[in-house]
């Protein structure tokens, strides 16, 4: 049987819920490419029964040639929205074993793709994620095969088919890629406030690397066209004692009932470390960001902060303006990896990036020494013996655990938008047009330096934030944090 487009809507429909029609479920499948076009199928019953009976190829200009060049986790994030909720997830799996055993059998060579996977690894696996699955089966079926050319073969793909797949329902699971809370350290800013200071930018547009990445876009309050500070002001106010100490010297902080002096005292320290916006004291304001963004944004416990690497680990010289743990469950396995952190902010979105790649290839470099400072300080400085322990069981390969963590890199990205609208409603509208606008045009960027620089080996995952003027913003900032925070 030919894997071809109608073949996999019909095994969609097979494992569809009930009333959920083939046009409804072409349209979906379009939309994770070409939402527009995705909404003209949903209506255009003559179009989808030539497509279901094998008469059209999907169209070269909606579908087959945006699909050469799209981002896989935009058509599994598409998946996620607009497929998986119409279908039947106790027949799903049925529908990935079938659509599986057609995949093997139409693709023969072990290193061939299909989609974005390779055959030989889909011929082994047996935990699936289904956003993912979908994704690539969907892109084989509009780059490298003909729809025509399931003409012969399309009758025998029915529900005794994929029904016949019952017996081996059991040999594989369904699973998302996930990341999930460590339950060998808390996050230091859970319950915070992040939430209503930071706003996320929805949007279906992702890195497309080796390793599954992230791109996220927030903003701040808007007010009187320009983006409002003083939400921020108080958030950093309110956060710097996590910010600053470790957790044992947050535990004794609570032990001496003086938690609310802690704040006080950061401030303090941070003031002894350097000026406000100090490159490599702690003292940046994009540091302070990318540690608020690993915690809260990607929900990875610190281990390190800028200001405790610049003096706990000193003596390392290290690269990295903050590190995270990072706890995955990919393929049904858990997995962790060690997040790099770096910052920049800078008027110009490319210059920041740049700048940024600059540290990571010089982390990258220095990855022995980086290493060294994490288990040096952390198991010497940092936890109370029962989570050092636990920590150690993580980071240091043993008999239960044979694989170290992997190095993977956070970014933190500000940068002025340059929006200048007097209309309060225009503005907004202005700012989340450029906002999108500008993420579209920095993902290829982004893709290029990782080739380039030959780091495709890692997972990075970037946070941006722009600002009415960065260079200035920034410094006003954190001036009024640690120059106004008294003692």
């Amino acid at each position: 049987m030919t894997l071809c487009f109608a073949a996999l809507i019909k095994i969609m429909k097979i494992c569809s819920k009930p009333k959920v029609y083939n046009k409804a479920l072409c349209g979906a499948v379009v939309k994770t490419i070409d939402e527009y076009y995705g909404n003209i199928l949903e209506v255009d019953d003559g179009t989808v029964s030539h497509l279901l009976s094998c008469d059209y190829n999907l169209s070269p200009e909606n579908i087959v040639e945006p699909a050469k060049s799209i981002s896989l986790g935009k058509v599994s994030k598409g998946m996620m929205k607009y497929v998986l909720p119409l279908l039947d997830i106790d027949k799903l799996p049925l529908g990935v074993l079938a659509l599986r055993s057609m995949a093997l059998s139409c693709v023969t060579e072990p290193d061939a793709e299909i989609g974005r996977m390779i055959r030989s690894t889909l011929a082994t696996a047996t935990c699936f994620d289904p956003a993912d699955f979908l994704a690539n089966i969907f892109l084989y079926t509009a780059v490298s095969v003909e729809n025509k050319s399931g003409k012969e073969t399309i009758d025998l793909v029915d529900k005794s088919f994929v029904d016949s797949f019952e017996a081996e329902r059991e040999s594989i699971k369904l699973e998302a890629d996930t990341i999930i809370e460590p339950v060998e350290l808390d996050r230091t800013l859970k319950g915070s406030d992040f939430d209503a200071v930071f706003r996320k930018v929805q949007s279906d547009d992702d890195l497309d690397l080796k390793n599954r990445s992230g791109l996220n876009l927030y903003y701040l309050d808007i007010s009187d066209s320009a983006f409002d500070y003083m939400a921020l002001n108080d958030y950093l106010f309110d956060s710097v004692g996590m910010y600053v100490y470790c957790r044992t010297q947050m535990k004794e902080f609570e032990d001496k009932k003086k938690v609310r002096s802690m704040g006080a005292k950061a401030l303090r320290l941070m003031r002894n470390n350097g000026k406000p916006d100090e490159k490599g004291t702690g003292n940046e304001l994009g540091e302070m960001l990318l540690f608020t963004f690993l915690e809260e944004g990607l929900h990875a416990p610190k281990l390190l902060s800028k200001v405790e690497i610049s003096t706990a680990a000193s003596q390392f010289s290290s690269k990295s303006d903050c590190v995270h743990l990072l706890k995955r469950k990919i393929n049904g396995e858990i997995s962790y990896q060690l997040v790099f952190g770096t910052s920049c902010i800078n008027g110009k979105i490319t210059n920041a990036i740049d700048s940024a790649f600059e540290i990571i290839a010089a982390i990258k470099s220095g990855r022995v020494r980086e290493r060294q400072m994490v288990d040096s300080t952390l198991f010497n400085h940092t936890y109370d013996a029962e989570t050092t322990e636990r920590l150690r069981q993580v980071l240091v390969p043993n008999k239960t655990r044979q694989v170290a963590p992997d190095m993977a890199f956070g970014v933190f990205i500000g940068y002025s938008l340059g929006v200048v609208v007097d209309d309060n409603d225009a503005f907004r509208a202005k700012c989340m047009d450029q906002m999108e606008a500008d993420i579209k045009a920095v993902i290829p960027y982004i893709e290029k330096k990782v080739v380039d620089l030959k780091l495709g080996m890692h997972s990075y995952y970037f946070y941006f934030l722009p600002f009415n003027d960065a260079e200035a913003d920034k410094k006003q900032i954190m001036d009024m944090l640690l120059l106004g925070g008294g003692d």
